[in-house]
């Protein structure tokens, strides 16, 4: 069972390390791209989190969904995950590639509710990306 884990993981882990060749790799072998964790994260969501643009454009050109998340357990897409969190250079790349800032995750929060309270540097930035993204839908 535990060698289920791993192997099932494997994109994950290489998404984490920033191993692009790798990556690569486990995707042409057929590797699940929109897979969840025991964290309730696909490894998109940990390009988002490490800012990892080149990995992210990658997982997202082959098909992984930028919008992830799984009702029955409560999780949050990547923009929701790290939308307190992320530059707008990252949340501009997500809404590019059409994440919906509405969609809401853990405790009925979605990106808007991450991203209000954000005062310093780009963050007030991102937030009225996400709310004027919101608007527009």
């Amino acid at each position: 069972m535990e060698d289920e884990w791993f192997e099932k993981e494997q994109l994950h882990f290489a998404v984490q390390d920033g191993d692009l060749q790798r990556i690569k790799k486990l995707i042409s072998d057929g590797h699940p791209l929109d897979i969840n964790d025991e964290a309730g994260k696909t490894p998109l969501h940990y390009a988002v989190e490490k800012e990892n643009f080149e990995v992210a454009k990658v997982l997202i050109e082959t098909g992984a969904d930028v919008n992830a998340h799984y009702e029955t357990t409560a999780t949050n897409t990547p923009l929701s995950d790290h939308a307190a969190t992320c530059s707008l250079t990252m949340a501009k790349f997500l809404i590019n590639a059409c994440a919906d800032p509405t969609i809401r995750g853990w405790m009925q929060l979605n990106s808007l509710d991450r991203a209000k309270d954000r005062k310093r540097g780009d963050g007030p930035d991102v937030y009225q990306l996400l709310l004027k993204t919101a608007h527009g839908r």
